[in-house]
């Protein structure tokens, strides 16, 4: 019998991942979380225009007191001697060591931050990493034989794909939404009302933590708990982390 997978998908490894592992805990879901291993407890600000983060800014240059063009929010990273205790239980993937655009990078230095983080952050959660996410959903093409080296065997990129089946190529896995998008709950009543009839199904939904700081109508944490409520009340369908629903797709 063909099954429906929910999953979340949350970049960087903020503070807000705190607050979010919470409403995670109550509502009974799963996630992914990428992290950078190379930035635990980097502090950022950073600028939105309307639901977009456009900037960031260092925390030691950054003046909160004053006025600035942008809305700023908070873009602080777990420091590393807390993020074993905040993601206990949760599935931990690589997001690059230092959050790099992988088209900008040579073969060598691709391999390296791909590398070096599965490496670390299995090391320190003691799981093995097997899942990935580009950061600015850059350089899918140029890094599948480094993310195949690395024994990365899933990757997310940025590209929406209107279906729910589950990707040819695992490396190339596109969103089925980003909470920000003003169809996020109708893509959802789609996937509800869909049925599995020839193979699994799978919904992943993309956010960075900071994102539900901003208080617009798109970007909440209103909204994401509602998004949690509405799937967790399904009993059709199985949420989890993008690891999980992948090793049952594939029977692992």
């Amino acid at each position: 019998m063909y099954k429906k997978y929910f999953a979340w998908s949350f970049d960087d490894g903020l503070e807000q991942d705190k607050r979010i592992v919470e409403v995670l805990r109550k509502h009974g879901l799963g996630a992914t979380f990428h992290l950078n291993s190379g930035l635990f407890g980097d502090k950022t600000y950073e600028g939105r225009i309307g639901n977009l983060g456009m900037t960031e800014t260092p925390a030691a240059l950054f003046d909160p007191s004053k006025w600035h063009l942008l809305p700023y929010v908070p873009h602080f990273r777990i420091p590393e001697d807390e993020v074993r205790d905040v993601y206990k239980g949760f599935e931990i993937a690589a997001h690059t060591c230092t959050h790099v655009n992988l088209s900008r990078c040579s073969e060598g230095e691709r391999r390296a931050q791909i590398a070096d983080d599965v490496a670390v952050l299995s090391e320190l959660f003691g799981q093995k990493v097997e899942g990935f996410a580009y950061p600015y959903g850059a350089g899918a093409r140029k890094s599948a034989d480094a993310l195949r080296a690395a024994g990365v065997r899933y990757a997310r990129t940025a590209h929406t794909e209107e279906g729910f089946r589950f990707p040819s190529d695992s490396l190339q896995t596109p969103i089925s939404c980003w909470h920000i998008s003003k169809k996020t709950f109708r893509r959802l009543n789609q996937f509800f009302e869909v049925e599995p009839a020839d193979d699994d199904l799978f919904f992943l939904m993309f956010a960075h933590g900071y994102e539900f700081d901003f208080g617009t109508k798109e970007s909440n944490w209103d909204k994401f708990e509602r998004i949690c409520a509405a799937v967790a009340a399904r009993d059709d369908i199985v949420c989890c982390s993008m690891g999980e629903a992948f090793r049952r797709h594939e029977g692992r």
